[in-house]
């Protein structure tokens, strides 16, 4: 054998550690196999064959060969792709490949006994991809389409089929869609049951239908109803925006229940996305041109009375609240803009004049995970004149913070700045104790459900009292939201919640007003 090809066939090697080395042309057939040999799935030259000449698709299981084809169509020379997992006679293993592009081979490395390891994913990959894949087909004169494809079980896939199993299906699937739609087509699995698509709409869609029902068949869901609902991108939108316009129209129309059984998923889609599309543009022009009328709502020591800071709220035109503001814009990609103008709103109304009250500003768990924004953010506190004891940030709750280390990591930047930082609407969903665990903070808003039911359920009292135990002993102040008779601010005050926040102590107020503080006084509790 010639040294360069010893020295290719063994540099493979040195990129993996692998039980079983493979070698293939391009049309992956098998050319040379070294290693575990016997571990490989019989091919058609026979159980005890070396496997030289056959496909190396009929070495593994079928569930696993879209996997592989998928793989294929990505590789490039002096590029690795994978580890991705497959299964080899329904044994698991990782499977690698590489092409060095000094010849027509690539190699493929196998390794059994793979370890599951959390996928680190960008929750905003698959946005900015679709995007950019949007725009390059518009300026290429290629029609785009958006679909979902959508898989009916009559039941949960894992309770079915067991979740390893349902793991190695979504990755097949996920292969499968990923050679339909070709390199220029992005996919998404949004849940168990779906997987969103970008893509030509000359793709062969029927096909990838018929591809993913022979897949449940080999799980043993040859029941399982597949189907494919197709919308046009919406050329005069931005590609960023027609997309997330598609996911939240897609997301809308999973949750509307009854709804989907007498309406199509394309008619449901479209009307939603014509929606979608008047909501962004109309709060996207409008944060983008300033014309936000922000309201403040006093946050009260409950001791004595005095404000201690305001509640920075976002505001249409007029003083009309953003219909289900903050739930839209995370599943829009608003938020992000949402939460930066806020902050500068924020900062521009103390720096004008620091007699004025200190604030409070929002801001999601989505943006707090989002690298860009953060740089972005971090770079606008930089660069603060303020005294920045008088600017505080809520971390909300409305979307479950998935990547906690990253967003501690902005956390701890703003506090090493001199902003307090609040963790809102504790006990409230999934912001329960782990949250105090998770997340450094110096205030803690418990959620207004407690406090509406304290003085009428003895439960809710006992529960709101250990609430506050607990963040006394972790050293952490407590407000309490939803106050709106005297009684309630007393139980409150007796139970050792240092601030109060509702209409009891006064409603929000447009924040132009609070210009001068004296003007804007509320009530002792």
């Amino acid at each position: 054998m010639p040294l360069i090809e010893q020295r290719n066939r063994f540099l493979s090697f040195a990129f993996a550690s692998a039980d079983i080395l493979v070698e293939t042309d391009k049309a992956c057939i098998i050319t040379y196999v070294a290693g575990a040999v016997a571990a490989l799935r019989p091919g058609p030259s026979g159980p005890d064959a070396d496997g030289i000449g056959d496909p190396l698709e009929s070495r593994i299981d079928r569930t696993s060969r879209p996997i592989l084809k998928a793989l294929v169509r990505r590789l490039k020379p002096g590029h690795r792709l994978g580890p991705v997992r497959i299964t080899i006679d329904g044994r698991e293993a990782q499977l690698s490949g590489w092409s060095l592009g000094e010849d027509a081979r690539i190699r493929w490395s196998i390794a059994f006994n793979a370890v599951h390891a959390p996928d680190d994913i960008d929750p905003q990959a698959f946005e900015r991809s679709a995007g950019s894949a949007i725009a390059t087909a518009r300026e290429a004169g290629t029609d785009m389409a958006m679909s979902v494809l959508r898989i009916d079980a009559g039941d949960d896939i894992e309770r079915l089929i067991g979740p390893d199993r349902a793991d190695q299906l979504r990755m097949s699937i996920g292969a499968s869609c990923a050679l339909s739609i070709g390199d220029d087509g992005i996919a998404r699995q949004v849940d168990a049951q779906r997987t969103a698509l970008i893509h030509a709409r000359a793709a062969d869609l029927e096909a990838l239908r018929k591809e993913v029902a022979a897949t449940l068949e080999n799980f043993d869901l040859g029941d399982a109803d597949v189907r494919i609902e197709t919308v046009c991108d919406a050329p005069e939108l931005e590609p960023e925006i027609a997309v997330q316009a598609f996911l939240h129209a897609v997301n809308e129309a999973a949750d509307s229940g009854t709804a989907l059984d007498v309406i199509s998923l394309q008619e449901t889609a479209e009307r939603m996305m014509q929606e979608t599309r008047r909501r962004m543009t109309e709060l996207r022009t409008t944060i983008a041109g300033r014309v936000v009328e922000p309201h403040a709502q006093p946050v009260v020591d409950l001791e004595t009375g005095e404000i201690h800071h305001y509640e920075l709220l976002l505001r249409l035109p007029g003083g009309r609240p953003v219909e289900e503001s903050v739930g839209f814009a995370e599943s829009t990609g608003l938020i992000y803009d949402i939460d930066y103008t806020m902050t500068e709103i924020a900062a521009q109304f103390l720096r004008d004049d620091y007699d004025r009250p200190p604030l409070a500003v929002n801001l999601s768990g989505k943006s707090l995970t989002n690298m860009a924004w953060a740089k972005k953010f971090l770079a606008l506190l930089a660069d603060l004149k303020i005294d920045r004891s008088r600017l505080t940030f809520e971390l909300t709750e409305t979307a479950a913070v998935k990547n906690i280390k990253a967003a501690n990591n902005v956390i701890a930047k703003i506090r090493e700045r001199g902003h307090a930082v609040c963790l809102d609407d504790f006990g409230a969903g999934s912001a329960g104790f782990h949250y105090l665990r998770d997340f450094p903070a110096d205030i803690v808003k418990i959620d207004g459900s407690y406090i509406r039911n304290a003085r009428r359920s003895e439960r809710d009292t006992t529960l709101l009292r250990g609430m506050i135990d607990l963040c006394r002993a972790l050293e952490t102040d407590t407000v309490a939201e939803m106050i709106e008779t005297e009684a309630t601010a007393k139980l409150m005050r007796s139970l050792g919640v240092r601030y109060g926040q509702g209409f009891y102590f006064g409603k929000p107020v447009p924040l132009e007003t609070l210009k001068d503080s004296r003007i804007n006084p509320t009530r002792a509790a």
